[in-house]
């Protein structure tokens, strides 16, 4: 026999209903915490770029520092000798860790002066060095050179000037490098010798040398009479 099967009746009245829909304070929980952990990611993001900015700037901080403190090392390394024009007499000779430092080629003030004409006045943080000759065009100033103690800035003939290595105070006496002299100085020569790896400088028969750079001249006044609207002959009014 074949078994039937019966379905119950639904009760009148009464329909399936949905289910009940999130209650709204339920949706503004959630966003509420989803916009928080928005702000936190902001934030963490915002950190993460700061502490990633300073590290830059402190590392570029560091290379610049590090630049300008650590002397340059000179790849090649030079011999030097001071002779004169008159027959290439050698007067002073250096050997090549003699004349060289961590800071570049240098010569002694107390080798080269006797030779040059150089006069030299000051004390132990400032000296200045003075040409032989007639002087500034124009003027009975002396050409000059003012040096800092372990300082690389020099005034040329009232011209603040950097040099790539500095002056070096050493005792009574003074390590000047080749560079000033090459760089700013007339009348000596220096040439290098890339066989021997010499430098050799030359001291004139005839000692005339000269600054490259000149004494910065004044700006000329202006003449307030030369205005337009200005009466040179007018006079000034009198209080009454």
């Amino acid at each position: 026999m074949e078994q039937t099967q019966t379905i119950p009746a639904s009760r009148p009245g009464k329909t399936p209903t949905p289910p009940a829909s999130k209650r709204p304070s339920e949706k503004k929980s959630r966003l509420t915490e989803r916009e928080k952990q928005g702000a936190q990611t902001l934030m963490a993001i915002l950190f993460v770029a700061g502490v990633l900015y300073l590290l830059t700037v402190l590392i570029i901080a560091v290379c610049v520092w590090y630049s300008f403190s650590t002397p340059s090392e000179s790849t090649t390394l030079y011999s030097l000798r001071i002779v004169t024009e008159d027959g290439n007499i050698k007067r002073a000779s250096y050997s090549s860790s003699e004349a060289n430092n961590s800071y570049g080629l240098y010569l002694r003030y107390s080798d080269i002066a006797p030779l040059c004409g150089f006069g030299i006045a000051g004390d132990e943080e400032t000296v200045t060095l003075y040409l032989p000759g007639e002087g500034l065009v124009g003027s009975t100033e002396l050409e000059s050179i003012v040096f800092h103690r372990n300082s690389s800035l020099i005034v040329v003939n009232g011209n603040n000037v950097r040099l790539s290595a500095p002056i070096l105070f050493e005792g009574d006496d003074y390590l000047l490098p080749v560079s000033l002299f090459e760089t700013y100085l007339t009348g000596l020569t220096v040439e290098y010798d890339e066989e021997e790896l010499l430098c050799l400088v030359t001291v004139p028969e005839r000692l005339s040398f000269s600054l490259k750079l000149h004494k910065p001249t004044e700006a000329p006044k202006c003449d307030l009479t030369m205005l337009p609207g200005t009466d040179a002959s007018s006079e000034e009014p009198q209080a009454e």
